[in-house]
């Protein structure tokens, strides 16, 4: 079980933003997330993992409900719908228990959220790392989707499958489990954007001096 207590819900429910507009290096972007986000998106993990039970966690996850109140993420899913999903989720509740990976959980989730709706990446990965964080099963890659992809994209990574091994990123996010890899490259995407603009504009401006 992922063990982090919450303060309170305010705080969960609160977009994470990076402290500025641009920085200068990965660096300076990823200590902005360890200092800004990082104890922020435990905090929301440890409420999902704290949950009294499994079929509890389940519906909670799927739910996107921290206190009764919506997840941003999920604000645009009908209520209705995310409470569906969730029941039948928690009818796979013994599968789900019985996944040693992160990959397993997703598998399950995947095929239960395809009753609902087509095109899910985010609500999927979503509520599954919310379950996985109750089970103590965790990723162990970086699951990409939304802006997740972007962000991947302005680093120059691209994942075939989906998914980007932790060993595939610079360095500098080598402080980062794979969940707050994603979870960075999702907030700090317009940030990496800039930051890879300008490095290429130095690199050209350097080519043509030499």
């Amino acid at each position: 079980m992922y063990s982090c207590a919450p303060t309170n819900a305010k705080s969960l429910l609160s977009n994470c933003r990076p402290s500025r507009k641009t920085f200068q290096s990965l660096k300076e972007i990823v200590q902005d997330y360890i200092n800004s986000c990082s104890r922020e998106a435990k905090e929301e993990l440890g409420y999902f993992s704290g949950q009294p039970n499994l079929v509890t966690a389940i519906r909670v996850a799927a739910e996107a409900t921290v206190d009764g109140k919506r997840h941003p993420h999920q604000r645009r899913i009908p209520g209705d719908m995310l409470k569906a999903f969730g029941l039948a989720l928690s009818r796979k509740s013994k599968e789900l228990r019985a996944c040693k990976t992160f990959a397993e959980l997703m598998e399950i989730s995947g095929k239960v959220s395809k009753r609902f709706w087509e095109y899910s990446e985010l609500t999927l990965y979503d509520t599954t790392l919310r379950i996985g964080a109750h089970l103590g099963v965790m990723p162990d890659r970086v699951y990409l989707h939304a802006g997740v992809k972007d962000g991947a994209k302005a680093l120059g990574l691209r994942g075939s499958l989906g998914v980007l091994m932790r060993s595939q990123f610079p360095k500098e996010f080598k402080k980062l489990k794979p969940w707050e890899i994603e979870h960075c490259l999702c907030i700090y995407k317009k940030q990496l954007k800039r930051l890879s603009f300008r490095t290429g504009q130095k690199r050209r401006l350097l080519a043509t001096r030499t």
